[in-house]
């Protein structure tokens, strides 16, 4: 199948913003070989229009040239779309075999989801029960999807590095996908593929680099995060400013430290409480911080077992910042009526890394941030923040479905040039503690009331 660079563009974008209720998960084995169609129509779009300012043609002109750049990228599309991902031709190697294994993996799961889909559409014209039994095989083809995603990484990652000259093909592809997915915020399981890339030398190119960048800043190995940043100097140009977190690795390499005695501790009581949401892009499950953050937890376990977070909208989700939900208007003005003491300042405060959960606060007219006015929305953190610690309580982490998060749609319904636009946002369907303490979970209320 020929996919256009103008398909391709389209199939990055929508795998991570489609409505629940559409064509979703096809878009995981698409995306292998539509990634390379939209880097190279990146660049060729890039040198068309630098050829068309230069010009001043006519309507013909103009029309001849959008059909040759057309073709072109068809071209372009066709002879890497027949090379994305492939094994040299006869590699009977056991390596080999394993990355043809999770490849086949990987492609069948997308089938399972595309036939789960397909049943999906059909669930509307059947009772309820039916139509909870789809979208909760819907839910387990999803998980399954991103855990063969997964395991294609290792394999393909694996693969590369065992003989970079012989799988270059696999290496080009991986750099490629890695691209596209940082622009995303997909660095889970990317980590090890990552460093094939890098270490192989064979894709010394700032994009390449920087992203390796980011996804180990994600994953918290901030030595290797700092070796790709300063291998990507060398290439440094006036167009690409630094990444926004340059003068943080440090301190968050401390801070990382700190929150690994955290974890450790918390595995040996294991009687953290946790909270599942069901949300229209998968299943998310949170550890909360109860011993770090009481008050907060409290007032969060409060409202989900009335609830509260049902049909609630990710109005907020920003690109490699934050995806923030509970607003009971939707717009990033509503609360649950009551706020809460903003526990950031205490000694024993939670700090943000990726899958961190923490309570968004108000500020005043100065834009100073107001500690005292938490209520029910919250944020899942994409990345390590060093800038936003001691300043928001942080109270949890995502335990499971960390994947899930990166393919909630990108918008800010908080500004209204784009709620004009009409933009859906995902959301949570459901909401339910799944294990607590014999703890009385009552919010300590500054002020306001609780709902009733």
């Amino acid at each position: 199948m020929l996919i256009s660079p103008f398909g391709a563009a389209f199939i990055v974008k929508e795998y991570a913003n489609m409505p629940s209720k559409t064509n979703r998960m096809r878009f995981f084995f698409l995306i292998l070989s539509a990634v390379a169609s939209l880097f190279a129509w990146r660049a060729e779009q890039t040198s068309s229009q630098e050829v068309t300012q230069r010009k001043k043609q006519t309507p013909e002109e103009r029309a001849a040239e959008k059909q040759r750049v057309f073709e072109m990228q068809n071209e372009i599309a066709m002879k890497r779309q027949k090379k994305f991902g492939l094994l040299p031709a006869n590699d009977d190697s056991e390596i080999g075999k394993k990355y043809q294994a999770a490849f086949e993996g990987f492609r069948k799961a997308a089938v399972d989801l595309n036939q789960v889909q397909m049943d999906f559409h059909l669930a509307s014209q059947f009772p309820q029960s039916f139509k909870d039994q789809i979208n909760q095989d819907w839910q387990q083809a999803m998980h399954h999807g991103f855990s063969a995603k997964a395991s294609w990484l290792k394999a393909a990652g694996e693969t590369f590095a065992s003989d970079p000259d012989k799988y270059i093909t696999i290496g080009e592809s991986l750099s490629e996908m890695m691209l596209s997915d940082v622009e995303l915020d997909r660095m889970d399981g990317w980590l090890e593929a990552a460093k094939s890339i890098v270490n192989s030398k064979k894709f010394e190119r700032e994009n390449v680099l920087r992203a390796a960048t980011l996804i180990a800043y994600a994953n918290s190995d901030f030595d290797f995060s700092e070796q790709c940043l300063a291998r990507s100097e060398a290439f440094h140009s006036e167009k690409e400013s630094k990444p926004w977190f340059t003068g943080e690795i440090s301190s968050v390499r401390a801070k990382w430290e700190r929150e690994l005695a955290f974890r450790k501790q918390e595995a040996e009581t294991n009687d953290n409480p946790r909270v599942e949401f069901v949300t229209t892009k998968g299943r998310l499950v949170m550890e909360l911080f109860e011993d770090t953050a009481p008050e907060t937890v409290k007032s969060f376990i409060y409202l989900v077992e009335r609830g509260f977070y049902n049909r609630k909208s990710f109005f907020r989700v920003e690109k490699h910042l934050c995806a923030q939900t509970g607003c009971e208007k939707g717009d990033g003005t509503g609360d649950a009526g009551y706020t809460i003491p903003g526990e950031a300042k205490l000694t024993n405060h939670r700090d943000h890394f990726r899958g961190s959960i923490a309570m968004a606060l108000g500020s005043d007219e100065a834009g100073r941030i107001q500690s005292e006015t938490g209520s029910s929305q919250i944020y899942f953190a994409f990345l390590p923040m060093s800038h936003l610690d001691g300043n928001y309580t942080v109270f949890g982490r995502v335990i499971d479905g960390i994947e899930t998060m990166n393919c909630f749609r990108v918008l800010n319904l908080a500004d209204a040039a784009q709620r004009k636009e009409g933009k859906r946002p995902d959301s949570i369907i459901t909401c339910k503690v799944l294990r607590k303490r014999d703890t009385v979970y009552k919010p300590k209320i500054l002020a306001g009331k609780l709902p009733k």
